[in-house]
């Protein structure tokens, strides 16, 4: 029996744009503060999670709240099941939006928002797709479950507290990446490499690094940072006032810099925002802003610091210099981004690591080496975190079911895809990522003026129908 899924979801178009401007306005970046029971990332991740289950329930789903580190909606009672996982939380905001990220914003057929891309987007889209599939009443031998996360860019406590207490399909997809499909998935290791602090007090009247800030997410570019030098000769701090505008300038990107009442040398440098498994498409303001302190005199754990930052992660994308470099035919060229910094006196320094490895080599090496390479800089590992490496080889039935699902809708070869990111597909052991951004489309996600556009929205709604009913009949 053949269906026209574009149909069904162009005849959905309106409702779907009201739900999702509803959706997209509810601020639910993680916010520790208003965490509580039941809301173990916060108030505004709680929202969009009891937005979408309260959705479910109004439609005649079954849904489960998970304590609220995850939702449930699903439909059919056989043993069997294919899952669709998604995620409600989002990345920080930073600066210079067009329209404020939280009041989404149609223009020139694109909807923008934080999240539009990634992921309530085509979280919102594949819903949908499951309510035509659902509605058509066309006959499934399995169980269909939608599975929504809630701490996705952060660390997936939200998936490891859903493993205690429900499982997991063993077969899906995660609409949270590109088409056509994304079969390998990068590993991850997220070390945080500390200095610590000086013993004793620098000399007076030397040149102090008192704080410096950059990045609030391991897995983003850092596009701005800010640091506070003291110094016991002011003219010091004059010299490094009157070089900024040509530092900054030669650097391509722009600043600020400004003596305070406390006799202080402020300076913010603006980087460029990017997802953290593509760190060579942003600027770091980080490790840029370390290349201009590096012309200076500073001295013990502020000088250990800064080069740390200049000399060896600025720009360092493929982590050589980290002496990790290595890459794959599956999934390409090993990555590094430094997303989180901070130095102060007191504390020493503390850089956050978002490495990201091929799929198909050994994490356990990689870790060896990244602590060797530690070891020799003199540094500390204070904390690791690491994820396995995915892969679906390309003969499995789901690759090869949506690959024909694709080029049905597109008439475009599905060509097999492997990914820097992760995503929850590789919670599932043949799940894949599975869209919704088309090819030769930028991807906005984690940068300022996030957005989609809607017909590729809508283009994604009929191809993930027709998927579902394919993986389910």
């Amino acid at each position: 029996m053949s269906h026209n899924w574009k149909e069904l979801a162009h005849l959905r178009r309106d409702a779907f744009l009201a739900d999702l401007q509803r959706f997209l306005a509810i601020n639910s970046i993680e916010d520790m503060t208003t965490a509580e029971e039941g809301k173990p990332f916060g108030a505004g991740v709680a929202e969009a999670l009891e937005y979408m289950l309260t959705r479910g329930e109004a439609d005649g789903y079954v849904t489960r709240n998970v304590d609220g580190y995850a939702g449930v909606i699903e439909f059919g009672a056989a043993p069997e099941e294919i899952g669709v996982l998604v995620h409600v939380d989002l990345v920080t905001v930073g600066e210079g939006w067009t329209t404020p990220p939280f009041e989404p914003s149609i223009r020139d057929g694109k909807i923008y928002a934080r999240g539009a891309l990634d992921d309530k987007g085509p979280a919102l889209a594949s819903y949908y797709a499951m309510n035509i599939v659902k509605d058509s009443g066309l006959p499934l031998s399995k169980k269909v479950r939608f599975i929504i996360g809630t701490d996705e860019e952060s660390g997936w406590l939200c998936m490891k507290h859903f493993l205690e207490k429900e499982t997991l399909p063993q077969v899906g997809f995660s609409p949270d990446a590109s088409f056509p499909i994304i079969h390998a998935e990068k590993g991850q290791i997220n070390p945080t490499l500390t200095i610590p602090p000086d013993s004793e007090m620098a000399a007076e009247g030397g040149l102090k690094l008192l704080s410096f800030v950059s990045g609030n997410q391991g897995n983003s570019v850092p596009d701005r940072a800010v640091a506070i030098v003291s110094s016991g000769e002011p003219s010091v701090l004059q010299e490094m006032l009157a070089k900024w505008p040509a530092f900054v300038t030669e650097k391509s990107t722009t600043g600020e810099a400004a003596i305070g009442e406390d006799g202080n040398l402020e300076l913010t440098l603006f980087g460029i925002n990017a997802h953290g498994m593509e760190p060579q498409i942003g600027k770091n303001a980080g490790t840029t802003l370390a290349c201009f302190l590096r012309q200076y005199p500073f001295e013990g754990s502020a000088y250990s610091y800064i080069s740390l930052l200049s000399d060896i992660l600025h720009e360092d994308f493929y982590a050589e210099r980290l002496g990790l470099a290595c890459e794959d035919e599956v999934s390409g060229k090993l990555t590094v981004n430094a997303g989180i910094l901070r130095y102060s006196q007191a504390e020493g320094g503390n850089i956050r690591l978002n490495i990201r490895y091929p799929a198909t080599v050994s994490k356990e090496e990689r870790i060896e080496r990244l602590k060797e390479r530690v070891a020799e800089m003199g540094l500390t590992l204070a904390e690791l975190r690491s994820s396995s490496a995915h892969y679906v080889p390309s003969d499995h039935v789901v690759v090869q079911t949506l690959s024909r699902v694709y080029e049905e809708h597109t008439g475009m070869p599905a060509e097999l895809l492997s990914s820097g990111g992760a995503t929850y597909a590789k919670m599932m052991s043949s799940g894949v990522a599975f869209g919704p951004l088309f090819p030769g489309r930028a991807s906005t996600a984690h940068q300022t003026d996030e957005y989609i556009e809607i017909e590729d929205l809508m283009r994604a709604m009929a191809i993930y129908a027709q998927a579902i009913y394919e993986l389910a009949k």
